[in-house]
């Protein structure tokens, strides 16, 4: 989700002397304070509920405490600077994003359903986080990659890439540069994908959706975050997504379509381009592979 980088470059442009006095204390002298590198590291973060709505608690107030001033009052010092507009609106990523302190001193972040979706448009849109993983050589790959994981995960992203190309040619959406890698690929009819109801609740609110948005976002946060077991961590991400994947399958096959209100059709498959495009990460970054497009 990555969540901690919206914080932190929150607290780097808002306008406050709280934020700046955080991200003073920070970095250290040899970082210029424009640098979100050194800022993303100090913010500690843990998602606390693994379904929707999607809860994460970050503990940096308990870096920052002193004998005078105690975790909860600088929790509470540090919503009200992220609550604050940034001077520049459009690059504001904690939009729909409820910031709250708890008692003993935490900062709670609940994501409200407009803030999947716009999450969603970005997964769709943007560049991929990638990771400059350790090679890994052929025993190794033997040892850490299990030929059966490693197809389970290749299926599921081929099947991903076969399912978008069978909806494109049925004409329930349209994408673009179809003759690139999948990576590149887009949606362009619709111009956008229908993600909120005209509630503004989330259409994927079948168990199966959740659970597969649930993985795509501990996927995102296993690929921000650095750890010495990450090549199996990616894998274990990578294989729960698969799963996950061939189930919404099951429950939403793509040829039972006919009758189906057409804004749920096009953001279940605008699901099914997010799970490509981050299967193609994991394995193309996270497990040094080459995603196969058939089997």
């Amino acid at each position: 989700m990555r969540l901690r980088q919206a914080v932190a470059q929150h607290l780097r442009d808002c306008q406050s002397d709280v934020a700046t006095t955080i991200v003073d204390r920070v970095t250290t002298e040899q970082e210029e304070r424009s640098s979100l590198d050194q800022i993303v590291r100090a913010i500690p973060f843990k998602r606390a509920s693994k379904s929707i709505p999607f809860v994460y608690v970050c503990a940096i107030a308990h870096r920052l405490a002193t004998p005078s001033q105690p975790a909860a009052l600088i929790a509470a010092q540090l919503v009200d600077a992220l609550l604050q507009p940034l001077p520049i609106p459009e690059e504001d990523s904690l939009s729909g994003i409820v910031v709250q302190p708890t008692a003993i001193g935490l900062l709670q972040f609940e994501l409200s359903d407009r803030a999947i979706a716009s999450w969603l448009d970005r997964l769709l849109t943007k560049a991929l986080p990638q990771q400059s993983w350790v090679r890994l050589t052929s025993t190794e790959r033997q040892m850490l990659l299990p030929t059966a994981a490693i197809f389970e995960v290749q299926y599921a992203y081929a099947r991903c890439c076969s399912l978008l190309r069978l909806a494109h040619s049925e004409g329930l959406i349209t994408l673009d540069r179809l003759d690139v890698a999948p990576l590149a690929w887009r949606v362009v009819n619709p111009p956008s994908v229908p993600w909120l109801t005209s509630t503004a609740q989330l259409c994927l609110n079948h168990p199966v959706d959740r659970r597969l948005l649930g993985y795509l976002v501990e996927a995102l946060d296993c690929l921000s975050n650095e750890s010495p077991h990450r090549v199996q961590q990616s894998l274990r991400s990578a294989q729960a997504i698969a799963q996950a994947m061939q189930a919404f399958h099951r429950v939403h096959p793509l040829w039972r379509k006919t009758g189906t209100e057409p804004n749920l059709v096009v953001s279940q498959l605008g699901l099914l381009l997010a799970t490509q495009r981050i299967l193609y990460v994991l394995l193309a970054d996270g497990l040094n592979l080459q995603p196969v497009v058939e089997l």
